[in-house]
């Protein structure tokens, strides 16, 4: 991108004396802007033919509160928004505590032109606390006039969630909605070794029975690896946690009615799960190390190729293949599919919401010109289209991007080659993602999507397993009974569980589960039931 700096001085120059022989009135300098007052006013005595004065860029000074990093000054995406949309973002950061951040500004009675925070239950009250105290402006109005501001949202979860308990109104523009079921990534799930299923003639899992007969065959088929002998199926803490839900469906379990609620820990089904591993463990088909073993014995474990069965994220899995398919390609873990009972519901893996993971605001010291918030707005609605992202995300079509033989983009060679590198020097230096100001996705996908082959194929494999969460689970809160016993209740499940699976016998095994659920009743789990209860209750009817 050129540099125009003399061509941009000269049409300034020309404008402010345009500006001056003009004597136009009406620039609304000391109102805030609605989205329906006139962006432009005319003069009745000014000739038909005369060209309205450009206005000068719209200067926005924008804080990131909790960010590490921000473009370098000059960069070429800033000098193109500058030339082609006659605004200046300059961006600055503040990476500390973003509730102390925020709480500063809330005592300082003052806040930049634009802020935008990392939103939690906390953030969003103190954002709040902004609105009451005049520092910011509502938002409602501009949000009803662009809807795609929004199109990733939820209008009762932003009730709920961002709107003020006082007077109901959006203060903040919530953005980024990386978990919206539309765009979320599917990162977690079931791997399972590919080439050892082709070899004992099976198809993928997708109940325990199935699962059991598979990791059978591989006991039986599959040769030692290296002289060592193969692991049908191993685990890590997330591992066993998640594979539980094939039984207790996620880590909570509230029913329909809100009047009854089964933690992971001591949900009823859960006797089942010790059973099929009890039954796993004994047939020789679990990894004798599955409870006690450490993170970096597990990857050993993935990357030897000696694994056929297990649960976790695609970020060690990639690492792990990365390391197998240097020798053979068909060597390799793929995502295997949810595994699930009849009868019950699926377990949930994965959670989309609708929850912004950041939020905007906007200051009503900058607003007092009406048109900086006419005009910052309308960029923000440009930045919701998809040519908008695509463009604040990847840059100018043919610059960094080019169309392949598929119609999609993907980076040119020497730009693959920067972003390989794993750092953010290249986004740093060109400005790009930086003033996609929503972090919105571009929904269908024109860029060819990032990640490992396997990657890919998680985002059909792992779609079963993938739920909406709760929008009243959680910003219903925690009390002192939580506080109280819940770091109690955590760390008891692998205690019981390595007597329960370790069992010689399925009867001591369902022997050893009974007398957990009993323990559990004994140190807390009813007082952390009621209290979580009492609290959707209260919640409910506020």
């Amino acid at each position: 991108m050129r540099k125009r700096w003399k061509a941009i001085s000269l049409v300034l120059v020309i404008s402010l004396m345009s500006a001056a022989l003009m004597a136009c009135s009406g620039n609304n300098k000391d109102k805030t802007a609605s989205p329906s007052s006139s962006s432009s006013s005319s003069s009745s005595s000014a000739p038909e033919s005369s060209a309205p004065a450009k206005e000068d860029p719209l200067v926005v000074n924008m804080l990131l509160i909790g960010a590490t990093e921000i473009p370098q000054e000059n960069n070429p995406m800033r000098q193109w928004l500058l030339e082609n949309k006659n605004i200046d973002l300059r961006l600055t950061m503040s990476n500390g505590e973003v509730a102390d951040q925020m709480n500063m500004m809330l005592a300082g009675g003052d806040v930049p032109d634009v802020v935008r925070y990392v939103t939690n239950e906390v953030s969003n009250s103190i954002l709040n606390k902004w609105g009451d105290a005049g520092l910011i402006v509502p938002l409602d109005e501009w949000l009803e006039k662009y809807p795609n501001l929004l199109k990733f949202s939820d209008k009762s979860y932003n009730e709920s969630v961002y709107a003020n308990k006082k007077d109901g109104k959006m203060y903040v523009l919530p953005v980024n909605f990386a978990n919206h079921p539309d765009v979320i990534k599917k990162v977690v799930g079931f791997f399972i070794k590919e080439d050892w299923l082709k070899q004992v003639g099976m198809e993928v899992p997708k109940t325990p029975d199935e699962l059991f007969n598979v990791l059978m065959a591989f006991k039986e088929k599959i040769a030692d690896v290296d002289g060592k002998p193969i692991i049908p199926a191993t685990f890590d803490h997330l591992g066993r946690q998640s594979f539980m839900y094939t039984w207790t469906q996620n880590w909570y379990n509230l029913s329909e009615d809100h009047k009854e609620l089964y933690w992971w820990f001591n949900h009823p089904q859960i006797e089942e799960y010790m059973v099929f591993m009890n039954k796993l463990y004994n047939n020789g088909l679990l990894d004798r190390e599955f409870l006690t073993q450490q993170p970096d014995q597990y990857q050993a474990k993935l990357s030897s190729g000696r694994v056929g069965f297990t649960f976790n994220t695609h970020g060690p899995m990639d690492i792990a293949n990365g390391v197998l398919k240097t020798g053979d390609a068909n060597n390799r873990y793929v995502p295997s599919a949810p595994i699930r009972i009849e009868g019950l519901p699926m377990p949930i893996h994965g959670a989309a919401n609708y929850n912004g993971f950041e939020g905007i605001a906007i200051s009503k010291k900058f607003a007092e010109n009406g048109r900086n918030l006419e005009r910052f707005m309308e960029f923000l609605n440009w930045n919701a289209t998809d040519e908008g992202a695509f463009l604040l995300q990847n840059g100018v079509e043919g610059e960094y991007y080019v169309k392949n033989a598929e119609g999609l983009f993907e980076p040119k060679p020497e730009v693959k080659a920067e972003l390989d590198k794993g750092d953010a020097s290249f986004e740093m230096s060109t400005g790009l993602k930086a003033y996609n100001l929503l972090k919105f996705n571009v929904v269908p996908a024109v860029t060819v999507e990032p990640g490992t082959e396997e990657f890919k194929l998680a985002q059909t494999a792992w779609t079963e397993g993938l739920a909406i969460d709760d929008n009243l689970f959680n910003p219903a809160g925690t009390g002192p009974e939580w506080d109280k016993h819940w770091g109690n209740l955590w760390p008891e499940i692998d205690k019981w569980q390595a007597k329960a699976v370790f069992a010689k016998t399925e009867d001591e095994a369902r022997k050893i589960t009974k007398e957990m659920l009993e323990h559990f009743k004994k140190i807390g789990a009813p007082e952390v039931t009621e209290e979580k209860l009492r609290l959707i209750d209260e919640y409910l009817k506020k």
